[in-house]
């Protein structure tokens, strides 16, 4: 995967990187760590490798949506795969994969985190209010 220029700091993630990383959490406790291309919001200028074929074709042009941060805020040219990069810089999750083909590990940390976040949505809480403690 290609790197983010410059990493969110965990302290702005919002819907997006949380959701996200919910997301890969589940995917390591059941299929191995390996994410569905379909699932990711995939800007194919930044990840062009990793956008899924069949979304590509429907989409006839590249959709964008930017990844919402904490307050609102949004950044633009930032897709799953960003966060998911992010979530690997701050030392949540590793991947053991490739750049085309990633399959993704929580560290300790990570699970201390999914476990906080599970714990907060158990408490009908969103994703966007999410802050994780201790890290």
């Amino acid at each position: 995967m290609s790197k983010t220029p410059r990493p969110i700091p965990i302290e702005m993630w919002g819907k997006d990187h949380w959701s996200t990383f919910a997301y890969i959490e589940t995917r390591c406790v059941d299929h191995k760590g390996i994410p569905e291309l379909c699932r990711m919001r995939c800007d194919s200028k930044i990840h062009p490798m990793l956008q899924d074929s069949r979304i590509a074709m429907a989409n006839f042009g590249d959709k964008k949506y930017p990844t919402i941060l904490k307050h609102g805020m949004t950044e633009e040219s930032h897709d799953d795969w960003s966060c998911a990069e992010e979530m690997e810089h701050f030392g949540l999750l590793e991947n053991v994969g490739t750049g085309i083909h990633p399959i993704f590990v929580l560290t300790e940390k990570g699970k201390n985190v999914a476990a906080q976040l599970r714990s907060h949505k158990m408490d009908g809480k969103n994703f966007a209010s999410f802050e994780p403690k201790g890290i």
